[in-house]
């Protein structure tokens, strides 16, 4: 009896050890690492703002899916972010001031620097969400934004 409790007890170890497993291996092939290249910094005073979007609702938000501050080396940002597959967006500035707010002039027109995914570009105001989005469905991708 003693033995069958033993053994009844080290397989549902076993198998619970297994689904985890499991559980963590599909996590993964879900996810992919996105490594971020952000390049047009004139100094490394301050930080970039990243706002990273997963919905068009959430690209005119003023509270993105998820916001970083990320250090700025060598005038240049290199950061990688695990993610679950999707669809992505991501907004930019170079927070010189480390105010939390990208700085305008008058009529709104943006002081610092400031870039979007894909390098999209909005004629008056911010580009489209769909000039700026991004699909991740593979284990790795990487993107370079250069703020202007």
């Amino acid at each position: 009896m003693k033995h069958l409790t033993i053994f009844i007890t080290l397989f549902f170890m076993i198998m619970a050890i297994t689904i985890m497993n499991a559980s963590a291996s599909e996590a993964k092939i879900n996810t992919t690492a996105l490594i971020i290249h952000i390049t047009g910094f004139e100094n490394s005073i301050g930080v970039a703002k990243v706002a990273l979007i997963n919905s068009k609702k959430n690209y005119t938000a003023k509270t993105p899916f998820k916001g970083y501050d990320f250090n700025i080396i060598n005038n240049r940002v290199i950061k990688t972010i695990t993610l679950p597959h999707g669809e992505y967006a991501i907004k930019v500035f170079h927070d010189e001031n480390t105010n939390n707010e990208l700085d305008t002039r008058m009529f709104g027109i943006p002081v610092e620097r400031y870039g979007f995914s894909n390098n999209a570009r909005g004629a008056f105001g911010p580009p489209k969400y769909e000039d700026a989005v991004f699909n991740l469905d593979s284990p790795k991708k990487e993107i370079t934004i250069a703020i202007q």
